[in-house]
């Protein structure tokens, strides 16, 4: 309930500009009279925030369907400019930067992928189609004996259809699908 909460927030916050246009040429348009002010607010702003709650629920469903694939836990901070997560644990022998640097350079989506040591990559990742990229780095965790994949906002970013946000737990969904690490369940 919380998830589909911020989803509405968001999204009424991004159609509330054309909830207010609508509003003043519904009243333009039927004269600057009291009566067409009064039947503006009352039929626009309620439809605009139904539309809104559907898009809203069209959002969750969607970032509901990318989580459970990538195996990635679900809250209400899915929009939030910042996604820190522990990926499945890989032994350090097992070469995973290697690995994982190789899976990030052969996708379409990244760019920009560099090592800084053994122990950390940081790269660009497209979550859309279009140019804009998000920040992302994959570090070992020796305490947790887990990847740590830290991506934060880029430039211009268009969003979860609907709300505007959310590209960057997208990203994280498709990085872990494209380098075939999973969520760690909290404990």
């Amino acid at each position: 309930m919380k998830l589909l909460t911020a989803c509405w927030r968001a999204a009424a916050a991004r159609y509330a500009p054309m909830t207010l246009v609508l509003t003043g040429i519904d009243v333009v348009g039927d004269g600057l009279t009291w009566d067409s002010v009064r039947e503006a607010v009352a039929v626009v702003p309620p439809v605009l925030a139904v539309v809104s709650l559907g898009a809203a629920a069209f959002a969750v469903r969607s970032l509901r369907r990318r989580a459970r694939a990538a195996g990635i836990a679900l809250s209400a901070g899915v929009l939030d400019d910042r996604q820190t997560h522990v990926l499945r644990p890989v032994l350090l022998s097992d070469g995973w930067q290697e690995r994982v640097r190789e899976e990030l350079m052969a996708s379409q989506r990244s760019f920009l992928v560099a090592e800084k040591g053994r122990e950390e990559i940081d790269f660009r990742w497209r979550p859309w189609r279009g140019e804009e990229s998000v920040r992302g780095s994959m570090s070992f965790d020796a305490p947790s004996g887990g990847v740590v994949l830290d991506v934060r906002d880029g430039e211009g970013l268009r969003g979860v259809v609907g709300l505007g946000q959310g590209s960057v737990f997208a990203a994280v969904c498709q990085i872990a699908g494209a380098t075939g690490l999973e969520g760690v369940p909290a404990v």
